[in-house]
């Protein structure tokens, strides 16, 4: 098995900086799509009152349909990822998306798309994100060398961050531009629109469109590609057996792992929390301060928003630690944990705020240096495989996190179970940092001291 190379390009940097750049504005055009299609789900499908369980169960398949398929898809991708050229694949999955996008757009502009349609396209479009998203991850280390994953990855977390936070907003503004246009008497075409949704997948599909031609002018090395097992079926099987035997004979990256699958499990309800603690344990403090819920709870989502955004800015100025990226990963889950253990504490609206601010801040950080340490870790020929699996583990949690918080919710007050899930994973960030195998997670002579060991046995 070969060792990661720590000497890519010299021309690395401005190669990635292109790519993050064209890829950054695809994943704002994406978020532009999700929330148009919340709204045309809202506004054409089910409008009317009486059409509110139709509408819940509708964008509650949407939701579920984006985070199970991550999961459901990773072995698949994974070994696309080292089975393919990763820049072609990227390109592959820039180019149909933007088409799809814009095809669907198109049949917006003659007729009104059924449900299950609408749900098809959220399930092409999403098995070529994560399919994208598999080849892309892979690549950072194909460009970079050891010591800049991690600012790379802070670059990553921040674009995330900033399609979530602006992608509603710019959402907004593309739906009500026809209307707009056609209340000044222009606009030609575009004034004719009685939905301003189609408008804004059109500019979703352009921006994968752009992405896809930048990318094109780009040279992005692939590794040697992955043995052949006799067949499709056959090449998952095997790539997803590897996976799981190179973590299983590492043990520190499997603790690595196992903390952060726990921290999305905590994690994931985020939203849900913001609604439940606003709701319940706010309500006194909000009735004293003469706030309405719905004004307590866009301050809380704005801070909670800011607060993620400036984390992957910060991490991305500072590029992390050099060393000892351990401590980068498990002090701030430890913060983290202490975080939701405030929120389950306070009954403040502003120290509410605050602590939400606190933790979604950390969570960047944390994952910039987790990701980084895995990148240089693994060789860079088997980090589609290794990812899938790692992937795996690490989401599969987060729907178990969110029907967790609902099922003790209708039960139990909401802030102590928060607070019971942040001392659970302050607890084991701790063990974790006192754990001598983990915090050599970073020494590749001792994984690969341990793997000879395990696979002897």
């Amino acid at each position: 098995m070969s060792l990661p190379s720590s000497s890519p390009s010299s021309s690395g940097w401005k190669t990635f900086f292109a790519l993050w750049a064209s890829q950054s504005v695809s994943r704002v055009g994406g978020a532009v799509a999700y929330f148009a299609l919340i709204i045309y789900l809202a506004q054409t499908l089910y409008p009317a009152e009486s059409q509110k369980p139709q509408l819940a169960l509708a964008t509650g398949a949407v939701f579920i349909i984006a985070t199970s398929l991550a999961v459901i898809l990773a072995p698949i991708t994974g070994s696309i990822a080292d089975r393919h050229d990763r820049r072609r694949v990227m390109l592959l999955c820039d180019v149909l998306s933007g088409l799809v996008t814009l095809g669907v757009a198109a049949l917006m502009l003659t007729t009104t798309l059924p449900l299950w349609a609408l749900l098809l396209y959220v399930v092409v479009t999403q098995a070529l994100d994560i399919t994208h998203e598999a080849a892309f991850e892979t690549s950072y280390a194909m460009l970079l060398p050891d010591d800049a994953l991690t600012r790379a990855n802070g670059m990553m977390q921040t674009t995330r961050t900033f399609s979530g936070l602006v992608g509603p907003t710019l959402a907004t503004l593309l739906i009500g531009l026809p209307a707009l246009l056609a209340r000044g008497g222009g606009g030609g075409w575009l004034a004719s629109l009685r939905d301003g949704v189609p408008f804004a997948l059109l500019v979703d599909g352009v921006s994968f469109l752009v992405a896809a031609a930048v990318l094109a002018r780009l040279s992005i090395p692939s590794p040697p590609l992955a043995e052949n097992h006799g067949g499709a079926v056959a090449n998952v099987k095997a790539d997803t057996r590897l996976g799981w035997t190179y973590l299983l004979q590492r043990p520190p990256l499997l603790h690595l792992l196992v903390t952060f699958a726990v921290l999305n499990l905590a994690l994931a309800a985020v939203p849900s929390y913001q609604v439940l603690l606003t709701r319940f344990t706010l309500a006194p403090d909000l009735q004293a301060r003469g706030v309405s819920f719905a004004a307590g709870l866009a301050l809380i989502q704005t801070v909670t928003s800011a607060g993620m955004f400036l984390g992957g800015l910060t991490i991305s100025a500072w590029g992390g630690l050099k060393r000892h990226k351990v401590l980068g990963i498990f002090v701030p889950i430890l913060l983290m944990g202490l975080g939701l253990v405030g929120l389950g504490l306070s009954g403040n609206l502003y120290v509410t705020a605050a602590f939400f601010a606190l933790t979604v801040f950390l969570m960047p950080v944390a994952s910039a240096h987790s990701n980084g340490i895995w990148q240089a870790q693994v060789p860079r020929e088997m980090q589609g495989r290794v990812f899938a699996v790692r992937r795996l583990i690490a989401r599969f949690t987060a729907p178990l996190g969110m029907a967790a918080i609902s099922a003790l919710a209708t039960a139990l007050p909401p802030a102590p179970v928060i607070a019971v899930f942040g001392v659970f994973v302050a607890l084991l960030a701790a063990v974790q940092l006192l754990n001598p195998g983990v915090r050599r997670v970073e020494d590749r002579a001792y994984l690969e001291g341990l793997a000879e060991m395990r696979a002897g046995d």
